[in-house]
């Protein structure tokens, strides 16, 4: 039941993204939905990145405090330094516009928190 709400936050999530880039495309050029679009996906590479590590402990389970808290301060370095290096091609590589990258990749966060809020709350 749990794994089929993450799913449909992460299906919720990328609508949201590529709505939101459609809008910024409309308003303000290609160039910034591009650029929305690309922070979102990052947002969506922490959330695939999430539910991997989620998963794979899930068949691994173990009941040793330390073991866990140290799988859990793993997964948080490994996302920030994943997301962080992408949004950093984005910025150097890319040559995105900063700030409608960041408002994808603020949208695509946002995006997540609402819909595990709304999805947990229907379960």
């Amino acid at each position: 039941m749990f794994l089929l709400s993450i799913r449909r936050a992460a299906l919720l999530q990328a609508g949201l993204v590529a709505l939101a880039a459609l809008v910024g495309s409309y308003w303000l050029g290609a160039a910034t939905g591009k650029a929305m679009l690309y922070g979102g996906l990052a947002a969506l590479i922490n959330t695939g990145l999430l539910y991997w590590r989620w998963a794979r402990d899930a068949r691994n389970f173990h009941s040793d405090p330390a073991r866990h808290l140290k799988g859990f301060y793993r997964s948080s370095l490994e996302r920030f330094f994943v997301v962080g290096i992408w949004l950093a091609l984005g910025f150097a590589w890319v040559n995105l516009p900063p700030l409608a990258m960041l408002t994808g990749f603020v949208t695509g966060q946002l995006a997540w928190v609402i819909a595990s809020m709304a999805l947990r709350e229907r379960d």
